[in-house]
């Protein structure tokens, strides 16, 4: 597992992440991993919440990203669930096994 997260962990490491994505422990948050836990096991989410997000096209914020209104300033209809707290053993659980 180690090997396959290296260069995030390590652009992470390096101050070229944002500390604001690091919230579940100290590295990087790999999303698609989460999701894939969550989906697996619900229970591995302990905080969730509902956010209004968009895809950025034109450029004015960023570049075809996802933006997600935390604020709801932008009152988007498409909302989008959000993990706010993990059950992080739950979570090492699921990527160990998967690496077996």
């Amino acid at each position: 597992m180690k090997k396959i997260s290296a260069h995030t962990a390590n652009y992470t490491l390096e101050g070229g992440g944002t500390n604001e994505l690091v919230e579940f422990g100290s590295g990087f948050v790999s999303c698609d991993s989460y999701a894939m836990s969550a989906a697996i096991d619900d229970s591995v989410v302990t905080k969730r919440a509902q956010y209004g997000v968009s895809v950025e096209l034109h450029g004015s914020l960023t570049r075809a990203m996802m933006i997600v209104d935390t604020l709801d300033i932008l009152k988007l209809p498409q909302k989008a669930t959000v993990f706010l707290e993990c059950d992080m053993e739950k979570f090492k659980q699921l990527m160990i096994n998967a690496l077996k």
